[in-house]
């Protein structure tokens, strides 16, 4: 059985799930394909579950999502983030889970699960339809707009699209494997923690490259990470934490091959974390480990060279396009994380995170509508991880905040688009802009 709809969607992350809801509030047959049995991407079965978004610029449908949860109970803000300029948001793992599935449902979206793009099929610089396969097998989707929320440009690079993995020699920021730990007394811990407080840098940061190098060293621990994330209380009413454990370094997870040895190098790190702090740090004593992460947490992997490449120079500058459509952190910062564990590379992650402070909380860059457009194929919008933007631009714009209004703004291209009767590439954006300041997200 084939489909036709207005708007495909692939990929069921916060980009992909943000961009079905704002397309098909406009009217719009929607479709969203995810590969995964369930929505929200790194977010849920990365068990990223802590939303990490700009303390100043979050807007949009991603923000009214976020405070809804956070008035059921099922999500919190806290208060007093450790990172200037963050703002944290953990949620519940399972009640974000459903909590998709209804956004989308209620928004009359077609939902379909378990169901992988294979192809694409182009004409005259237009993508014309999407194989995918699901539990039947093979069927084809006509849309006429296309929008790539994978997070990994397949449907860019199915089309023909030209994309760009990693750095110049095809190194990623290193990904990590998740998993939750409970049993832990945080009280206990944090007294621990306050130990290293030394005024200059984060007490985190001095346990860390206090402990590690003696954990290698006594065979506990296969190989130091000095930017090890640590663990994150999910309920500040619970003993269970989400670890971000070790940066798997030197992963290529652009083939099946690389892919896999990451993920099993991911989960035995997490092991040995859990390793590591039961024995180094108290209130660890009697921890355990629930689960690890049902994919590979990525932070870098494949992405499209759009009609244009935001670079980091526009960024650091605070620059203001003109078909701007998402407001985002300025300044020369980033958070890239290291491709290896050497100690220079670390160093260098750090001077480029490290300057937050310098940061202009009253000013701003902005993301021009064009990254958001594919080059080759007029009716083939991207968001998300895969955006058109250097490494260091999308070493800032990737976290799941910024995902969301990403989403928001291609979605609504989508909707001008089937409107007008014309491919997103030749809106009005000032059209875009309009409706984006309607739904509360500040473009200019």
């Amino acid at each position: 059985m084939n489909y036709e709809c207005d708007v495909l969607v692939v990929g069921g992350g916060m980009s992909g799930i943000s961009a079905a809801v704002s397309a098909a509030k406009k009217g719009l047959r929607v479709m969203l394909a995810e590969q995964l049995s369930l929505l929200g991407g790194m977010g849920t079965a990365g068990l990223i579950t802590m939303i990490m978004t700009s303390r100043y610029h979050f807007y949009g449908f991603g923000r009214r999502f976020m405070e809804k949860l956070c008035r059921k109970g099922d999500a919190r803000k806290i208060e007093k983030p450790a990172i200037a300029g963050y703002d944290y948001y953990p949620f519940d793992a399972e009640a974000m889970k459903r909590a998709l599935d209804d956004v989308l449902i209620q928004s009359s979206v077609t939902l379909l699960l378990g169901t992988k793009l294979v192809g694409a099929h182009c004409e005259n610089h237009r993508v014309t339809s999407a194989t995918l396969f699901g539990p039947a097998g093979a069927f084809e989707v006509r849309a006429r707009v296309l929008i790539d929320a994978s997070g990994d440009a397949v449907l860019c690079e199915a089309s023909g699209e030209e994309i760009l993995y990693g750095d110049e020699s095809g190194n990623i920021q290193a990904p990590t494997m998740l998993a939750y730990y409970a049993g832990i007394d945080f009280d206990r811990y944090n007294a621990f923690l306050a130990t290293f407080e030394d005024g200059k840098r984060a007490a985190k940061i001095n346990m860390i490259h206090t402990l590690i190098p003696l954990a290698v060293r006594e065979g506990v621990v296969s190989e130091a990470d000095l930017h090890h994330p640590g663990i994150f209380r999910i309920n500040e009413h619970e003993s269970i934490g989400v670890m971000n454990a070790g940066h798997v370094y030197g992963a290529d997870v652009s083939t099946a091959e690389g892919f896999t040895e990451a993920t099993v190098r991911g989960r035995r790190m997490a092991k040995e974390y859990l390793d590591f702090y039961r024995r180094y740090v108290p209130g660890f004593e009697n921890a355990y480990m629930t689960n690890t992460g049902s994919v590979l947490a990525l932070r870098e992997g494949k992405r499209v060279v759009g009609r244009y490449t935001m670079c980091f120079d526009e960024k650091a500058e605070y620059k203001k396009f003109t078909d701007a459509v998402m407001r985002m952190d300025g300044g020369a910062v980033s958070d890239l994380h290291a491709s290896s564990s050497d100690k220079k590379a670390y160093e260098a992650y750090r001077a480029l995170f490290a300057d937050r402070e310098k940061v202009r909380a009253d000013d701003f860059a902005t993301l021009p509508y064009r990254s958001l457009l594919a080059k080759k194929n007029d009716n083939l919008l991207v968001c998300g991880r895969c955006a058109s933007a250097d490494r260091k631009v999308m070493g800032q714009i990737r976290i799941m905040g910024y995902c969301f209004m990403m989403g928001e703004a291609v979605g609504l291209a989508a909707a001008i688009a089937c409107r007008k009767g014309c491919d997103p590439s030749k809106i009005d954006v000032g059209v875009l802009q309009q409706e984006l300041l309607n739904n509360q997200i500040p473009t200019l």
